[in-house]
């Protein structure tokens, strides 16, 4: 055994999964019921395809959208078919071997890259930097170089600036350490999952950046920028502490220093058909046991005494009955549609808030310095009202990134790339917002861009999540006594956390509770 993995061992299979002892000791469902899913994403995917292995013979999924995925959408340009272009669901991290597993079943060929530079499949940034700083702008900087130079700066000794990476790292490497232990005490062990309830409060009752202020862990401030906070995960000067923790489970921060220790590593990868493929995979092998129905907008849900879901296709309203309904919808949006949605229902969803991510791919000239990803950390969370505009101001345009240099083909011939910029509100979205998120759009010319064309905006509902009294009040762990019940099972990112990995691991601790 390596001093890495003495230091940091993996608790995924050495451990049970604590949330499971928090479920009836049997979610009891014949493999002769009806069941209905609602929602295509990867949740609903996921959760169909586990019961197709399992035996159930009457499945049906409904999916609003003409395609499935749901927040892996995946665009590939006709003119480079080897780039694809994630406006969702993007990264792959070390943490990630359940999504492994399912790539290794449904879709071997949709294989990993790493990104593409010359320093072994690190990311080379241009980020959280002023924009007048044109000199280091152009340049880029590699993240793991611009984590240590944030590091020096927050340290109060600068004897580790002469020394290589590897030395620097050290004072990070201490943190994650101290991190882990913090974890462990705060939670025990477990695999990587929904948390779960910490053994005490006061130890996480606090802000994201709080916490680590608290614990003395300033120093990892720019290492969770880039993991938590810039894929929408929250500012961390707002988002429950809580949050963080779960997402920076010790598998996830034991990659990460293994990165930084120069391990051979990679912090994330990208895959090479894109995400949206996977699912699609899932269904297209499982089409014969599953009835998939796409452009199928549901209208109504009544559970009992027998399930009835209402929804339009193709311009005719049908009813579509049940014995079984598993909602993989945003429940914060869409709980309305449960026509008898019981009061503890009610109350416990309406408590529910998100953020919002807004993607976009546009068109814009190949510029000097093309970088995978460019970031401007400061705009987050500093909305802008557009001239002219009346309402809530939006979200300005903090980052985008550069499909082409993660696939590696030649430099486009034309001249022009494709790109997909993001913006972040720490609100849902509102009618109105995405004209205005448009307009706010044309400041990527202090990215060096003359012109824009935009293809494709998404703007998401993000990051489903409870305020610090609704999981003081265990309201995340509340929906664990629901499952079952009322002829519902709940499933998703509003149940969870928002990542494929998140909801794959919940539906997995799910199915393992189920029996005939």
């Amino acid at each position: 055994m390596g001093l890495l993995d003495a230091l940091f061992p993996s608790v995924a299979e050495d451990f049970p999964n604590p949330n499971a002892k928090l479920l009836p000791s049997c979610l009891e469902l014949s493999k002769e019921k009806r069941v209905v899913i609602v929602g295509g994403g990867p949740a609903g995917v996921h959760m169909s395809a586990c019961l197709a292995t399992k035996g159930f013979k009457h499945v049906t999924l409904l999916e609003a959208e003409v395609e499935v995925g749901g927040k892996s959408l995946t665009v590939i340009d006709p003119s480079q078919p080897d780039v694809p272009h994630e406006l969702g669901t993007c990264y792959m991290s070390p943490s990630y071997e359940l999504i492994r597993k399912l790539l290794k079943e449904y879709d071997p060929t949709n294989e990993e890259s790493t990104f593409a530079n010359e320093n072994k499949g690190r990311m080379v940034f241009g980020m959280n930097l002023s924009d007048e700083d044109k000199r280091k702008y152009t340049k880029g900087m590699e993240y793991f170089d611009w984590v240590l130079e944030e590091v020096e700066m927050k340290t109060t000794s600068k004897c580790c600036r002469c020394l290589p990476n590897s030395a620097q790292s050290v004072p990070i490497f201490a943190a994650l350490i101290k991190y882990n232990k913090l974890h462990d005490s705060i939670f025990g062990k477990f695999p990587y999952g929904m948390p779960p309830k910490p053994k005490d409060w006061s130890k996480i009752d606090m802000t994201a950046m709080e916490f680590l202020k608290k614990n003395g862990l300033e120093i990892l401030e720019p290492v969770f920028l880039y993991t938590q906070q810039v894929q929408g995960y929250g500012l961390l000067d707002q988002i429950p502490a809580f949050y963080l923790l779960w997402w920076h489970h010790p598998d996830v921060i034991n990659g990460t220093v293994r990165g930084f220790l120069g391990s051979g590593e990679y912090l994330v990868s990208v895959l090479k058909n894109g995400y949206q493929s996977l699912w699609k995979k899932m269904v297209e092998r499982h089409s014969t046991e599953v009835n998939y129905i796409t452009g199928a907008k549901v209208t109504g849900v009544k559970r009992t005494p027998t399930v009835e879901v209402k929804y339009m296709h193709a311009g005719v309203e049908k009813t579509l009955e049940a014995d079984i309904f598993i909602s993989a919808i945003d429940l914060r949006r869409f709980r309305n549609l449960i026509t008898d949605l019981d009061p503890e229902e009610e109350q416990l969803f309406g408590r529910l808030t998100s953020s919002s991510l807004t993607t976009t791919l546009y068109k814009g000239k190949t510029t000097e310095h093309e970088h995978t990803v460019e970031w401007w950390f400061s705009r987050m969370g500093n909305p802008v009202s557009p001239p002219g505009s009346t309402g809530k101001p939006v979200a300005q345009f903090y980052g985008h990134r550069n499909s082409r240099m993660v696939a590696r083909p030649s430099m486009p011939s034309n001249g022009v790339e494709l790109r997909v910029a993001y913006q972040y509100m720490d609100r849902p979205i509102e009618s109105g917002d995405a004209s205005k998120l448009l307009t706010t759009l044309e400041n990527l010319t202090t990215a060096g861009e003359e012109k824009v064309d935009v293809l494709l905006q998404k703007p998401w509902d993000y990051f489903s999540r409870f305020d610090a009294q609704g999981l003081r009040e265990g309201l995340l762990w509340k929906i664990l006594d629901l499952q079952g019940q009322r002829n519902t099972g709940f499933i998703g990112s509003s149940v969870c956390f928002e990542s494929a990995l998140d909801v794959v691991a919940y539906n997995v601790m799910l199915c393992k509770k189920m029996c005939a």
